[in-house]
Protein backbone atom coordinates (compact mmCIF):
# COMPACT_ATOMS: atom_id res chain seq x y z
CA UNK A 1 0.00 0.00 0.00
CA UNK A 2 1.17 3.53 -0.95
CA UNK A 3 3.15 4.63 1.88
CA UNK A 4 1.72 8.32 0.90
CA UNK A 5 -1.63 7.00 1.89
CA UNK A 6 -0.65 5.27 4.82
CA UNK A 7 1.36 8.82 6.63
CA UNK A 8 -2.16 10.11 5.49
CA UNK A 9 -4.08 7.39 7.26
CA UNK A 10 -2.48 8.31 10.77
CA UNK A 11 -2.58 12.18 11.05
CA UNK A 12 -5.44 12.97 13.56
CA UNK A 13 -8.06 14.50 11.26
CA UNK A 14 -7.86 11.19 8.89
CA UNK A 15 -7.98 8.82 11.79
CA UNK A 16 -11.25 10.03 13.15
CA UNK A 17 -12.36 10.10 9.29
CA UNK A 18 -11.81 6.96 8.98
CA UNK A 19 -13.39 6.01 12.54
CA UNK A 20 -16.35 6.71 11.42
CA UNK A 21 -16.10 4.77 7.63
CA UNK A 22 -15.10 1.70 10.10
CA UNK A 23 -18.36 2.11 12.31
CA UNK A 24 -20.16 2.41 8.99
CA UNK A 25 -19.17 -0.49 7.31
CA UNK A 26 -19.10 -2.42 10.07
CA UNK A 27 -23.03 -2.19 10.59
CA UNK A 28 -23.22 -3.69 7.09
CA UNK A 29 -23.83 -0.43 5.28
CA UNK A 30 -21.34 0.56 2.33
CA UNK A 31 -19.38 4.12 1.83
CA UNK A 32 -22.42 6.07 -0.24
CA UNK A 33 -25.18 7.93 1.05
CA UNK A 34 -24.99 10.34 3.71
CA UNK A 35 -21.79 12.07 4.96
CA UNK A 36 -19.09 10.43 7.48
CA UNK A 37 -20.16 12.26 11.03
CA UNK A 38 -16.25 13.57 11.93
CA UNK A 39 -15.95 16.77 14.35
CA UNK A 40 -12.81 18.45 12.68
CA UNK A 41 -10.90 21.21 14.07
CA UNK A 42 -9.40 23.14 11.49
CA UNK A 43 -6.05 21.91 11.34
CA UNK A 44 -7.95 17.97 11.26
CA UNK A 45 -9.54 19.78 8.14
CA UNK A 46 -6.60 20.56 6.11
CA UNK A 47 -5.23 17.17 7.54
CA UNK A 48 -7.96 15.14 5.68
CA UNK A 49 -7.85 18.26 2.56
CA UNK A 50 -4.59 16.56 1.65
CA UNK A 51 -6.66 13.46 0.15
CA UNK A 52 -9.70 15.36 -0.73
CA UNK A 53 -8.68 18.20 -2.02
CA UNK A 54 -8.08 21.92 -1.27
CA UNK A 55 -11.20 22.87 -2.74
CA UNK A 56 -13.32 20.56 -0.60
CA UNK A 57 -11.21 21.89 2.46
CA UNK A 58 -11.91 25.35 1.30
CA UNK A 59 -16.07 24.10 1.05
CA UNK A 60 -17.38 23.45 4.42
CA UNK A 61 -18.94 20.91 3.41
CA UNK A 62 -18.80 17.31 5.79
CA UNK A 63 -16.27 14.33 4.26
CA UNK A 64 -18.29 12.34 2.02
CA UNK A 65 -18.19 8.85 2.05
CA UNK A 66 -18.08 8.20 -1.77
CA UNK A 67 -15.69 10.70 -1.74
CA UNK A 68 -13.13 9.08 0.49
CA UNK A 69 -13.55 5.65 -1.23
CA UNK A 70 -12.76 7.75 -4.37
CA UNK A 71 -9.89 9.27 -3.18
CA UNK A 72 -8.38 5.84 -1.86
CA UNK A 73 -8.95 3.76 -4.83
CA UNK A 74 -6.88 6.52 -6.48
CA UNK A 75 -3.87 4.82 -4.57
CA UNK A 76 -4.67 1.38 -5.57
CA UNK A 77 -6.73 0.60 -2.32
CA UNK A 78 -10.26 0.24 -0.50
CA UNK A 79 -11.06 1.75 2.64
CA UNK A 80 -11.51 -1.60 3.90
CA UNK A 81 -8.11 -2.23 3.23
CA UNK A 82 -6.78 0.78 4.31
CA UNK A 83 -8.34 0.31 7.73
CA UNK A 84 -6.78 -3.00 7.99
CA UNK A 85 -3.28 -1.99 7.34
CA UNK A 86 -3.82 1.02 10.10
CA UNK A 87 -5.75 -0.84 12.70
CA UNK A 88 -7.61 -4.27 12.78
CA UNK A 89 -9.90 -6.06 9.56
CA UNK A 90 -13.65 -4.80 9.36
CA UNK A 91 -15.76 -6.53 11.34
CA UNK A 92 -19.35 -7.76 10.00
CA UNK A 93 -20.90 -6.83 13.39
CA UNK A 94 -24.38 -7.54 11.44
CA UNK A 95 -23.25 -11.15 10.81
CA UNK A 96 -21.24 -11.37 13.66
CA UNK A 97 -24.58 -10.65 15.66
CA UNK A 98 -26.65 -12.92 14.06
CA UNK A 99 -24.63 -15.89 14.70
CA UNK A 100 -24.28 -14.88 17.91
CA UNK A 101 -27.58 -14.95 18.60
CA UNK A 102 -27.71 -18.35 16.54
CA UNK A 103 -25.42 -19.70 18.66
CA UNK A 104 -27.32 -18.56 22.27
CA UNK A 105 -30.48 -20.35 20.78
CA UNK A 106 -28.76 -23.24 20.17
CA UNK A 107 -27.12 -23.62 23.79
CA UNK A 108 -30.56 -23.24 24.77
CA UNK A 109 -32.09 -25.86 23.28
CA UNK A 110 -28.98 -28.06 23.84
CA UNK A 111 -29.30 -26.95 27.76
CA UNK A 112 -33.07 -27.92 27.83
CA UNK A 113 -32.25 -31.25 26.21
CA UNK A 114 -29.98 -32.02 28.94
CA UNK A 115 -32.32 -31.39 31.22
CA UNK A 116 -35.43 -33.38 29.62
CA UNK A 117 -32.88 -36.22 29.14
CA UNK A 118 -32.95 -37.51 32.99
CA UNK A 119 -36.73 -36.42 33.54
CA UNK A 120 -36.92 -32.92 33.87
CA UNK A 121 -40.41 -31.96 32.99
CA UNK A 122 -40.16 -29.93 29.51
CA UNK A 123 -42.02 -26.93 31.28
CA UNK A 124 -39.94 -26.40 34.17
CA UNK A 125 -36.86 -26.30 32.07
CA UNK A 126 -38.22 -23.78 30.31
CA UNK A 127 -39.04 -21.78 33.24
CA UNK A 128 -35.99 -22.81 34.49
CA UNK A 129 -33.69 -21.03 31.52
CA UNK A 130 -36.20 -18.34 31.38
CA UNK A 131 -34.95 -17.49 34.70
CA UNK A 132 -32.59 -13.89 35.60
CA UNK A 133 -29.22 -15.32 37.00
CA UNK A 134 -28.61 -17.56 34.49
CA UNK A 135 -25.17 -17.07 32.41
CA UNK A 136 -25.92 -15.72 29.22
CA UNK A 137 -26.03 -18.40 26.35
CA UNK A 138 -23.85 -18.41 23.61
CA UNK A 139 -20.14 -19.20 25.13
CA UNK A 140 -21.15 -22.65 26.86
CA UNK A 141 -21.15 -21.68 30.35
CA UNK A 142 -25.06 -22.16 30.46
CA UNK A 143 -24.90 -25.62 28.83
CA UNK A 144 -22.32 -26.86 31.34
CA UNK A 145 -24.49 -25.87 34.41
CA UNK A 146 -27.64 -27.52 32.84
CA UNK A 147 -25.55 -30.41 32.65
CA UNK A 148 -24.53 -30.53 36.01
CA UNK A 149 -28.04 -29.69 37.17
CA UNK A 150 -28.86 -32.43 34.91
CA UNK A 151 -26.31 -34.87 36.79
CA UNK A 152 -27.81 -33.64 40.19
CA UNK A 153 -31.18 -34.34 38.78
CA UNK A 154 -30.48 -38.03 37.98
CA UNK A 155 -28.98 -38.65 41.80
CA UNK A 156 -31.84 -37.16 43.56
CA UNK A 157 -33.73 -39.93 46.30
CA UNK A 158 -36.65 -41.73 44.95
CA UNK A 159 -39.48 -41.87 47.54
CA UNK A 160 -38.41 -45.52 47.79
CA UNK A 161 -34.92 -45.28 48.41
CA UNK A 162 -35.15 -43.15 51.68
CA UNK A 163 -32.71 -39.72 52.09
CA UNK A 164 -29.35 -38.80 51.72
CA UNK A 165 -26.55 -36.58 52.82
CA UNK A 166 -26.26 -33.33 50.10
CA UNK A 167 -22.32 -34.04 50.08
CA UNK A 168 -22.54 -37.74 49.59
CA UNK A 169 -24.95 -36.61 46.34
CA UNK A 170 -22.60 -33.89 45.16
CA UNK A 171 -20.10 -36.42 45.64
CA UNK A 172 -21.63 -38.87 43.59
CA UNK A 173 -23.35 -36.32 40.92
CA UNK A 174 -20.45 -34.05 40.49
CA UNK A 175 -17.40 -36.16 41.76
CA UNK A 176 -16.93 -33.35 44.51
CA UNK A 177 -18.77 -33.30 47.98
CA UNK A 178 -18.42 -29.74 48.19
CA UNK A 179 -19.82 -28.91 44.69
CA UNK A 180 -23.33 -28.38 46.56
CA UNK A 181 -22.62 -26.43 49.34
CA UNK A 182 -24.71 -23.09 49.81
CA UNK A 183 -23.22 -20.24 47.82
CA UNK A 184 -22.34 -22.53 44.96
CA UNK A 185 -23.80 -21.91 41.57
CA UNK A 186 -24.47 -25.48 40.85
CA UNK A 187 -26.48 -25.68 44.00
CA UNK A 188 -28.40 -22.50 43.93
CA UNK A 189 -29.58 -23.73 39.95
CA UNK A 190 -30.93 -27.15 41.32
CA UNK A 191 -32.64 -25.07 43.90
CA UNK A 192 -34.26 -23.07 41.65
CA UNK A 193 -34.63 -25.99 39.47
CA UNK A 194 -36.84 -28.03 42.03
CA UNK A 195 -38.98 -24.67 42.38
CA UNK A 196 -37.39 -22.54 44.77
CA UNK A 197 -36.05 -19.22 45.40
CA UNK A 198 -32.42 -18.94 46.99
CA UNK A 199 -32.81 -19.60 50.27
CA UNK A 200 -31.85 -16.10 52.95
CA UNK A 201 -30.72 -18.47 55.62
CA UNK A 202 -28.90 -21.67 56.46
CA UNK A 203 -32.05 -22.80 58.18
CA UNK A 204 -33.74 -22.14 55.09
CA UNK A 205 -31.44 -24.07 52.75
CA UNK A 206 -31.53 -26.90 54.74
CA UNK A 207 -35.11 -26.95 54.74
CA UNK A 208 -35.37 -26.43 50.50
CA UNK A 209 -33.55 -29.38 50.45
CA UNK A 210 -35.26 -31.09 52.63
CA UNK A 211 -38.21 -31.01 50.79
CA UNK A 212 -36.40 -33.23 48.25
CA UNK A 213 -35.58 -35.90 50.83
CA UNK A 214 -31.82 -34.40 50.89
CA UNK A 215 -30.48 -33.69 54.71
CA UNK A 216 -27.15 -30.95 54.69
CA UNK A 217 -26.35 -31.57 58.00
CA UNK A 218 -28.53 -33.96 60.25
CA UNK A 219 -26.84 -33.44 63.36
CA UNK A 220 -26.49 -29.30 63.24
CA UNK A 221 -29.69 -28.73 63.20
CA UNK A 222 -31.61 -29.30 66.65
CA UNK A 223 -34.44 -28.10 68.80
CA UNK A 224 -34.34 -27.89 72.77
CA UNK A 225 -36.99 -29.33 74.87
CA UNK A 226 -38.57 -30.23 77.96
CA UNK A 227 -40.96 -32.60 79.41
CA UNK A 228 -41.96 -33.89 76.07
CA UNK A 229 -42.89 -37.28 76.54
CA UNK A 230 -42.68 -39.30 72.55
CA UNK A 231 -43.57 -42.78 71.68
CA UNK A 232 -42.14 -43.93 68.22
CA UNK A 233 -39.37 -45.53 66.12
CA UNK A 234 -37.19 -42.54 65.78
CA UNK A 235 -34.28 -42.15 67.92
CA UNK A 236 -35.55 -39.10 69.53
CA UNK A 237 -38.59 -41.09 71.16
CA UNK A 238 -35.74 -42.63 73.87
CA UNK A 239 -34.04 -39.47 74.20
CA UNK A 240 -37.19 -37.59 75.16
CA UNK A 241 -38.29 -40.03 77.30
CA UNK A 242 -35.24 -40.47 79.29
CA UNK A 243 -35.11 -37.11 79.74
CA UNK A 244 -38.21 -35.52 80.74
CA UNK A 245 -38.02 -33.08 82.87
CA UNK A 246 -34.36 -31.66 82.13
CA UNK A 247 -33.67 -29.87 79.08
CA UNK A 248 -32.85 -32.08 76.12
CA UNK A 249 -31.32 -30.79 72.47
CA UNK A 250 -32.83 -33.07 69.40
CA UNK A 251 -30.94 -33.39 66.41
CA UNK A 252 -32.51 -33.37 62.73
CA UNK A 253 -31.05 -36.66 62.84
CA UNK A 254 -33.08 -38.25 66.36
CA UNK A 255 -36.15 -36.94 64.35
CA UNK A 256 -35.93 -39.42 61.62
CA UNK A 257 -38.54 -41.89 61.56
CA UNK A 258 -42.02 -41.97 63.42
CA UNK A 259 -42.94 -40.39 66.47
CA UNK A 260 -45.71 -39.25 68.42
CA UNK A 261 -47.43 -37.37 71.68
CA UNK A 262 -47.57 -40.45 74.04
CA UNK A 263 -50.45 -40.28 75.92
CA UNK A 264 -52.14 -38.44 77.99
CA UNK A 265 -50.29 -35.73 76.67
CA UNK A 266 -51.85 -33.52 73.67
CA UNK A 267 -51.06 -29.91 74.35
CA UNK A 268 -47.34 -28.80 73.30
CA UNK A 269 -46.23 -25.13 73.88
CA UNK A 270 -43.54 -23.14 71.78
CA UNK A 271 -41.43 -20.47 73.10
CA UNK A 272 -38.76 -18.56 71.59
CA UNK A 273 -36.08 -18.36 74.17
CA UNK A 274 -34.42 -20.56 76.61
CA UNK A 275 -34.68 -18.48 79.40
CA UNK A 276 -38.29 -19.27 79.64
CA UNK A 277 -37.64 -23.54 79.37
CA UNK A 278 -34.78 -22.81 81.90
CA UNK A 279 -37.39 -21.23 84.20
CA UNK A 280 -39.74 -24.26 83.74
CA UNK A 281 -37.16 -27.04 84.08
CA UNK A 282 -36.03 -24.91 87.47
CA UNK A 283 -39.51 -24.46 89.05
CA UNK A 284 -42.06 -26.31 87.67
CA UNK A 285 -39.70 -30.28 86.61
CA UNK A 286 -42.40 -33.09 85.93
CA UNK A 287 -44.83 -30.34 86.65
CA UNK A 288 -44.34 -28.31 82.85
CA UNK A 289 -46.57 -28.65 80.42
CA UNK A 290 -44.08 -30.30 76.92
CA UNK A 291 -42.39 -27.37 75.87
CA UNK A 292 -40.54 -26.53 72.83
CA UNK A 293 -38.02 -24.17 72.14
CA UNK A 294 -36.83 -22.49 68.41
CA UNK A 295 -33.85 -20.95 70.65
CA UNK A 296 -34.62 -18.25 67.56
CA UNK A 297 -35.84 -18.69 64.14
CA UNK A 298 -37.17 -21.95 63.97
CA UNK A 299 -34.68 -24.66 63.09
CA UNK A 300 -35.75 -27.59 60.39
CA UNK A 301 -35.25 -29.83 63.29
CA UNK A 302 -38.03 -27.56 65.24
CA UNK A 303 -40.16 -27.47 62.47
CA UNK A 304 -40.01 -31.34 61.75
CA UNK A 305 -40.50 -31.48 65.60
CA UNK A 306 -43.43 -29.19 65.35
CA UNK A 307 -45.17 -30.54 61.91
CA UNK A 308 -44.70 -34.39 63.02
CA UNK A 309 -46.38 -33.64 66.41
CA UNK A 310 -49.30 -31.91 64.59
CA UNK A 311 -50.10 -34.12 62.09
CA UNK A 312 -50.30 -36.63 64.95
CA UNK A 313 -53.25 -34.12 66.89
CA UNK A 314 -51.34 -32.44 68.81
CA UNK A 315 -52.21 -29.05 69.74
CA UNK A 316 -49.54 -26.90 68.99
CA UNK A 317 -49.34 -23.12 71.38
CA UNK A 318 -47.07 -21.00 70.14
CA UNK A 319 -45.58 -17.61 71.11
CA UNK A 320 -42.17 -15.82 70.50
CA UNK A 321 -41.21 -12.06 71.58
CA UNK A 322 -43.47 -9.67 70.68
CA UNK A 323 -40.75 -7.83 68.26
CA UNK A 324 -40.17 -7.87 64.58
CA UNK A 325 -37.76 -11.12 65.06
CA UNK A 326 -40.40 -12.66 67.32
CA UNK A 327 -43.44 -12.21 65.07
CA UNK A 328 -41.07 -13.50 62.04
CA UNK A 329 -40.62 -16.59 64.47
CA UNK A 330 -44.82 -17.08 64.86
CA UNK A 331 -45.35 -16.83 61.42
CA UNK A 332 -43.53 -19.07 60.57
CA UNK A 333 -44.54 -21.44 62.44
CA UNK A 334 -48.23 -20.41 61.59
CA UNK A 335 -47.45 -21.31 57.74
CA UNK A 336 -45.94 -24.72 58.67
CA UNK A 337 -49.18 -25.52 61.11
CA UNK A 338 -51.92 -23.34 60.06
CA UNK A 339 -53.90 -24.80 63.36
CA UNK A 340 -51.60 -23.88 65.95
CA UNK A 341 -52.82 -21.17 68.47
CA UNK A 342 -51.36 -18.45 70.02
CA UNK A 343 -49.96 -18.53 73.10
CA UNK A 344 -50.47 -15.29 74.68
CA UNK A 345 -49.68 -13.56 71.45
CA UNK A 346 -51.09 -11.42 69.21
CA UNK A 347 -49.99 -11.60 65.30
CA UNK A 348 -49.59 -8.11 64.53
CA UNK A 349 -47.52 -5.60 62.70
CA UNK A 350 -44.76 -4.89 65.62
CA UNK A 351 -45.17 -1.96 67.86
CA UNK A 352 -43.32 -1.11 71.30
CA UNK A 353 -41.07 -4.56 71.71
CA UNK A 354 -41.89 -6.82 75.26
CA UNK A 355 -40.02 -9.63 75.80
CA UNK A 356 -41.00 -12.95 76.88
CA UNK A 357 -38.85 -12.55 79.94
CA UNK A 358 -40.97 -9.60 80.39
CA UNK A 359 -44.04 -12.32 81.23
CA UNK A 360 -42.38 -14.79 82.14
CA UNK A 361 -44.62 -15.24 85.64
CA UNK A 362 -47.61 -15.57 83.76
CA UNK A 363 -46.06 -18.54 81.14
CA UNK A 364 -44.75 -20.39 84.13
CA UNK A 365 -48.58 -20.19 85.35
CA UNK A 366 -49.53 -21.60 81.65
CA UNK A 367 -46.78 -24.22 81.84
CA UNK A 368 -47.96 -25.32 85.40
CA UNK A 369 -50.18 -28.71 84.75
CA UNK A 370 -53.75 -28.54 86.13
CA UNK A 371 -53.39 -24.44 86.03
CA UNK A 372 -56.47 -22.43 85.83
Amino acid sequence: MDDRLLTWARLPGPRKVLAAARRRLEAGHGLGGSPLPADLTPGERSEVGRLLGMSWERSGRAVGAKALAMAVENYGATVADLLAVTGNPVRDLRAAKESARQNAAAEREHAATALRDVGVPATTASAWLDRRGLPAAGNGQLLDLAERCARVWSELPKVESGRILLTVLAASALDDPHALDRGSSTATAVLRLLGHDLPDSAEAWRMAWEDHGIDCDPVSSRVLVLNLPLDGVAPCARLAQAALPEPLWLTLRSLTGSFRMAAPASDVYVCENPSVLIAAADQLGKSSHPLVCTNGRPSAAALRLLTGLAEGGTSIHVRADDDTAGQAIVATVLRAIPDAKLWRFEARPPGRPRYEEQDLPLLIQDLRRNST
